[in-house]
């Protein structure tokens, strides 16, 4: 019996919307290769789940703070004789899968393998999946073979700081959702308990920072059905009781992380936190966004999809319900669908799936 290839791909606990999870499923359905995944804490050398935060100057770029533990990516300085135990750990993963190559899916994963690569000069090439409508700082390596990038722009951009145009696919992002036609969309609201009228998805999953605005949509009344999606017991909990406070206005909470695709597809307008893979989602399904996020190191993504009309930009947490009427009452909504619909038609899945099971051959 003949061993199929492996295809070895690393990413760490930053990564959004399970992206290796379901890029590794349409790998596997092409029937040449088998998948291995590999999160941060196979190979990272600092210790505790908590020391993910974001450096300020590096973009959407995701690394360890611990600098005592992991001084290695902070700095890229750490001259000793012997690798570190991360180069240790993904040099010896390399021997024991022998894949044909590594696909990187966060920039802490992208980090750590070319870092790997440079000290223990092994040969797998590295293809690294951007996953941002712009190019983050300090996400470019001589190491790196291959980059997958969401749109031309991109591209373009890493041409110009040097990159081979050949050596960059652009693919759009590894994120689907079943689009469903408007009498399965009314069929699930009804099954859901959702009214006829317009659904709003408003996504707390990852913090607090959109709290204020839930606390303002109720203030408005009726003139949408909420569905919320907060991982959060406790902060759930805060959300259910101003939720009772208000008469005549539908909430649903999701009532849990695998149920939030079925229910934003039957949603007409999103209300998210910067989340990459939520934004993308929100384009497959013709689902307007409003997008609130303080967080600087969003802030080029956030312009970039706003110029191009993908999305609208709420400054304030006042301005979320002044878009939101916006989008109700003007045929803006029906124009964004329509942006967002287009712009990912060319981007598929399976697209991206099989160009890697091809990648070697080529």
């Amino acid at each position: 019996m003949v061993k199929k290839p492996i295809i070895l791909i690393m990413t760490s606990r930053d990564e959004s919307g399970a992206a290796s999870q379901q890029l590794a499923a349409k790998i596997r359905e092409q029937g040449t290769h088998n998948v291995v995944i590999i999160s941060d804490e196979k190979y990272g050398s600092a210790a505790k789940l908590s020391a993910l935060d974001k450096l300020m100057d590096t973009g959407q770029e995701y690394q360890y703070l611990l600098a005592r533990k992991d001084r290695g990516v902070l700095k890229d300085k750490l001259k000793v004789r012997k690798f570190s135990k991360r180069v240790n750990r993904i040099n010896n993963m390399l021997k024991r899968f022998r894949p044909e190559y590594i696909l990187c899916m966060t920039p802490y994963a992208h980090h750590c393998a070319a870092e790997a690569k440079r000290k223990a000069r092994f040969s797998a090439k590295i293809i690294y999946f951007m996953q941002s409508f712009t190019v983050p700082k300090r996400d470019l390596y001589d190491e790196t073979d291959v980059y997958i990038v969401e749109n031309s722009d991109v591209k373009q951009q890493l041409v110009r700081l040097g990159v081979h145009s050949k050596d960059i696919m652009t693919m759009g992002l590894p994120y689907d959702v079943p689009r469903l036609k408007k009498e399965e969309i009314a069929s699930a609201k009804q099954e859901f308990g959702l009214p006829r009228g317009k659904t709003v998805y408003v996504d707390i999953s990852s913090g607090k920072e959109l709290q204020s605005v839930f606390a303002l949509l109720m203030d408005q009344g009726d003139i949408a059905s909420y569905v919320v999606n907060c991982a959060n017991a406790k902060l759930r909990q805060t959300l259910n009781d101003m939720k009772l406070d208000v008469q005549n206005v539908t909430v649903l909470f999701v009532p849990s992380a695998d149920k939030a695709d079925e229910y934003l597809s039957v949603c007409d307008i999103a209300v998210i936190d910067y989340n990459v893979s939520v934004i993308y989602k929100c384009f497959r399904l013709g689902v307007p966004s409003i997008i609130y996020s303080k967080d600087e190191h969003v802030a080029q993504d956030v312009g970039y999809l706003t110029e191009h009309n993908l999305v609208l930009k709420a400054k304030e947490d006042i301005n979320v319900v002044g878009l939101l009427y916006k989008l109700i009452q003007t045929p803006l909504a029906d124009e964004m669908s329509k942006n967002g619909l287009k712009w990912v038609e060319a981007n598929k899945l399976e697209d991206i799936a099989n160009f890697l099971v091809t990648y070697i051959a080529v």
